[in-house]
């Protein structure tokens, strides 16, 4: 089971069967679907197997968390393992675990996503022993990547992707 984590202005809970269309709507924003999901519209039913898909690696200690401020739900954030077509485009990160954040617009430029970051990488090095947690992030995601660097990661690579080239990053645990 996921622990609820805590920052000082987010709770991030674990995310649940009926997050499903919140998460949803989040992710057919053209703002946050631009990066995150290379810009497609995502359906319904791909979503619900996406919180499922993380609903599933709870056990493991891995999954998807609702971040709320205020009981009021303001993005997603999550912790995977880097998805296979990602590893057979960079294969050192084939078997990593990367963290992904994803703050409604009205939240950016705050330090949330920041925030989040950090007890999402604070859970896999703490509770689960993560040696290392890589990260991906769109080139022109200029955003992310300045969030990835304050983290101390170390971008690793540039690579061809999907829809952008990608940068690859690594953070060791401290």
């Amino acid at each position: 089971m996921l622990p609820v984590l805590t920052t000082p202005r987010l709770v991030l809970r674990p995310a649940r069967p009926d997050d499903t269309e919140a998460v949803w709507r989040l992710l057919v924003l053209p703002d946050v679907r631009r990066f995150l999901c290379d810009d497609k519209v995502l359906g319904r039913e791909v979503v619900a197997g996406i919180v499922a898909e993380h609903l599933e690696s709870a056990p493991q200690g891995m999954g998807m968390w609702i971040a709320e401020q205020a009981r009021a739900m303001v993005g997603i954030a999550s912790l995977k393992q880097v998805p296979q077509v990602l590893a057979d485009l960079i294969p050192e990160l084939d078997g990593e675990a990367e963290p992904t954040i994803a703050l409604h617009p009205d939240g950016w430029g705050q330090g949330l996503a920041g925030e989040a970051l950090g007890a999402v990488l604070g859970h896999g090095f703490g509770a689960l022993a993560l040696p290392r947690i890589a990260a991906i992030c769109d080139v022109p995601n200029t955003a992310s990547a300045a969030m990835l660097a304050r983290a101390g990661f170390r971008r690793t690579g540039e690579h061809p992707g999907l829809h952008y080239r990608l940068f690859s990053w690594m953070l060791e645990r401290p």
